[in-house]
């Protein structure tokens, strides 16, 4: 690890971070290895989910009992994530890639800043709440994960499977990613229009 990664870290929230032992490139895993990423992710959520909670009612002073897989606690965990989020420069080494990947689409198209690495964990952890706030709140709702079709942007990663919806007559299974959508909401903190409700 180089001096400015070092000191990018030193300066991190302190949180305690759990590194998949497979990574994070779910569209190269095999379904063997997909299938091994699922079962140590779902083995995980007891206690991600209790360190989160730890840490969320220790910093914002409040009891654990409200932080019980509801709808409100929700609104409690995202207004502590606000809190603790942070922002850091994008490294330049990162800038040059995306200016050159990003060419002709400009300027727009270049991130100036990113999340931090914890706050990137964070949002697994609070990806895996939300998700057991689906599953244990309806009993036809469960983690799963899909293989295929390799392109999606979903494929082998944890999901919340059971949802349907109908369209055109036609009814099909629609898939709940948590995790992306933590972070969908989290990237509204570039432009300033997130709060925490």
């Amino acid at each position: 690890m180089n001096q400015n990664n070092i000191l990018r870290f030193k300066k991190d929230i302190r949180y305690d971070l759990l590194v998949p032992p497979l990574g994070f490139d779910f569209q190269g895993m095999t379904s063997k290895q997909a299938q091994s990423n699922f079962d140590w992710f779902i083995s995980k959520i007891p206690e991600r989910t209790d360190y989160l909670t730890t840490r969320c009612s220790e910093d914002l002073k409040i009891s654990r009992t409200c932080l019980d897989y509801t709808a409100e606690s929700l609104t409690l965990i995202w207004k502590w994530f606000l809190q603790t989020a942070r922002v850091e420069k994008t490294p330049k080494e990162e800038l040059e890639k995306m200016k050159v990947s990003a060419k002709i689409f400009g300027e727009s198209f270049i991130n100036y800043e990113q999340l931090s690495v914890a706050t990137k964990y964070i949002i697994r952890d609070i990806g895996m709440y939300t998700g057991q706030c689906f599953v244990l709140n309806y009993p036809i709702l469960h983690w799963d994960f899909r293989t295929k079709p390799k392109n999606s942007i979903m494929v082998n990663k944890p999901l919340i499977a059971g949802f349907s919806t109908t369209y055109k007559g036609r009814t099909g299974e629609l898939l709940f990613e948590p995790m992306q959508m933590v972070e969908v909401q989290a990237a509204k903190i570039f432009d300033k229009t997130q709060d925490d409700s």
